[in-house]
């Protein structure tokens, strides 16, 4: 029995080190396919351990692309990570996302490189999960 806890705590004290927490709170930009980075930035926060993400309008002004009813991000299940990414590519990285029912926001990492970590918006309001590379580019606003 002790044998069981013991693994227990140890299976989850792995899954959520690379949870998403307040590390992942920052400025993000949008990389295009080429690897330059984008003009099109938001802000992920986090408060009372609710995410929102922040869009930055073309006139500077933030505004929130969250709400509190439909489109509250909440933390993403193995089974939503089996919908937004393919078998494939969860046998080679460890994602940790929230989502709506518009999109996900997630970091991961890749098994082969625990220590390095990535982030990725993932549109879901297309025929397809569609991934959306990114580039952490501050931690503040």
């Amino acid at each position: 029995m002790l044998r069981i806890l013991l693994l227990i705590v140890v299976l989850l004290s792995a899954t959520s080190s690379w949870a998403l927490d307040a590390d992942d709170v920052g400025t993000y930009a949008v990389v295009h396919r080429d690897g330059h980075v984008t003009g099109f930035s938001f802000f992920a926060s986090l408060t009372n351990e609710k995410w929102n993400i922040e869009q930055k309008g073309p006139d500077g002004a933030w505004t929130s692309v969250t709400c509190s009813t439909d489109c509250v991000l909440q933390e993403s299940t193995s089974a939503d990570m089996a919908r937004l990414f393919p078998e494939k590519t969860l046998s080679e990285l460890t994602p940790s996302c929230v989502h709506n029912s518009a999109f996900a926001f997630c970091s991961y990492t890749f098994k082969v490189k625990p220590d390095k970590k990535g982030y990725i918006m993932i549109a879901l309001v297309t025929p397809h999960p569609t991934p959306v590379m990114l580039k952490k580019i501050s931690e503040k606003r």
